[in-house]
C-alpha cells in the first residue's frame, strides 16, 4: 500500500499546499459573531518580480467581471488590486459608471494586519453613500445617507501585500442605484484608528512604463477599474466622522470586493 505526505497528497489532485491552507484558515477566520462571508480573489496575481514584464496591469478579476452575465441581472463581483498597505477610521471613496447604469448590492473590506481578534477585529462600522463627488463633503453630514450600520462586528484581519486577501461582507440595508456615466460617493468609517484596511499611493516606479503596475500613479485619482466602472480615492475620515479629516495629499484607496448589478435586481 502506497504511502503519501501531504506534499503529494496535493500534487495528485492538482492543487498546492498553500492554495489548500489559504482555504482552510480562510474558513476558520471567517468565524465569529455577526462576521459577514468571506470572499477571496479567484485567481493568482503576478508578484514583482513578473509584473516587471508587463506592458499593462489587468485584474484578474477584471476580465471575471467583463464576462459574467453582463444583461442578465446575473450578480457581478469587482476585486480590487491585491495589496494593501496600512490602515485607518475608514475611507471616503467614489464610483464612476461607464456607458451602462450599476445596482450596488454589496461591499467586502478587512481589517488592519495587526489587529488580534478580540480588539481591532472586533468594532463598530457604519457605510455612508451619496450622489456626486465626496470632494468637499467629507466634514459635510447633510447630503450622506447611512446604508449600513453594524455594531460589534468582527472584520477579520487582511495581510499587507498578500495576494490572495479575503475579505469580508458587510451586509447593506438597501441596494445603491448609479447611473450611466455619473459618480456616487462612499464612506466605511469604524471606532478604531486602524480599523479598516486601505491601500495608499506608491508612486516610486511611475517613470517606467514597464515597471511593477501596483507602484503606479492614480491616474485622476482612479486606483482600480474594469468595464463598468472606475474606483477613485478619496480621504480618510477621522474618529469623529465628518469632523475630522485627513489632508488633500493623504488620499487613500478602498480595498476589498464590490458587489454588483447591471440591471435592477429582483
Amino acid at each position: 500500500m502506497y504511502r503519501f505526505g501531504s506534499a503529494a497528497l496535493f500534487f495528485l489532485l492538482g492543487i498546492s499546499q498553500i492554495d489548500a491552507y489559504s482555504s482552510f484558515f480562510g474558513v476558520l477566520n471567517a468565524g465569529g459573531k455577526k462576521c459577514g462571508a468571506v470572499s477571496g480573489i479567484p485567481s493568482r496575481i503576478p508578484l514583482r518580480s513578473t509584473a516587471k514584464s508587463q506592458s499593462k496591469w489587468i485584474s484578474s478579476t477584471q476580465m471575471q467581471s467583463n464576462v459574467a452575465g453582463s444583461a442578465s441581472g446575473e450578480s457581478l463581483s469587482f476585486i480590487t488590486r491585491p495589496r494593501t498597505t496600512n490602515a485607518n477610521w475608514g475611507v471616503f471613496f467614489e464610483i464612476a459608471t461607464k456607458d451602462s447604469p450599476v445596482w450596488i448590492t454589496g461591499l467586502h473590506a478587512g481589517g488592519h494586519s495587526f489587529a488580534s481578534f478580540d480588539d481591532l477585529t472586533r468594532l463598530d462600522i457604519g457605510i455612508y453613500t451619496k450622489g456626486g463627488t465626496c470632494v468637499g463633503s467629507e466634514t459635510d453630514k447633510a447630503p450622506w445617507k447611512l446604508i449600513a450600520e453594524h455594531k460589534d462586528f468582527i472584520l477579520p484581519r487582511v495581510e499587507v501585500g498578500d495576494s490572495r486577501a479575503q475579505y469580508t461582507k458587510i451586509p447593506l440595508n438597501t441596494v445603491v442605484h448609479i447611473p450611466a456615466n455619473t459618480v456616487q460617493g462612499f464612506c466605511l468609517h469604524t471606532n478604531k484608528k486602524t480599523g479598516l484596511a486601505v491601500r495608499r499611493k506608491l508612486n516610486f516606479d511611475s517613470d517606467d512604463v514597464n515597471g511593477d503596475p501596483y507602484f503606479r500613479e492614480w491616474i485622476d485619482g482612479v486606483t482600480d477599474e474594469n468595464d463598468h466602472f472606475k474606483m477613485i480615492a478619496g480621504l480618510c475620515p477621522g474618529e469623529k466622522l465628518f469632523e475630522d479629516v485627513s489632508q488633500a495629499n493623504n488620499a487613500r484607496a478602498f480595498v476589498g470586493m464590490i458587489e454588483y448589478s447591471l440591471s435592477e435586481p429582483k
